[in-house]
């Protein structure tokens, strides 16, 4: 599932909710090269995004490990707070 739901005519700025035949349907632009090459970076923005916040569960769990319940829940909670102020931009 994408990252961004909308995506919009490189020409005239419109959202493209559908796009008959590859063309804006507001100005007639060729968007199909448009609309892929958004399509890809947002698929490699997930990626990162699933990278990172995996590489984020295991260190916590590498570095809690040792911790009683209630400092593990606070570190948790602490490195959800981070993930979510770093990704926030790309939603």
């Amino acid at each position: 599932m994408p990252l961004r739901q909308r995506i919009d005519c490189p020409q005239c700025g419109k959202a493209l909710v559908r796009k008959v035949g590859g063309r804006c349907p507001s100005c007639g632009a060729a968007v199909a090269r448009h609309v892929q090459a958004e399509r890809d970076r947002e698929e490699r923005i997930e990626r990162v995004v699933a990278v990172v916040g995996t590489l984020l569960v295991v260190m916590l769990f590498a570095m809690t490990a040792g911790l009683g319940a209630i400092e593990g829940i606070a570190v948790y909670a602490g490195v959800g707070v981070l993930m979510f102020y770093l990704a926030r931009k790309s939603f």
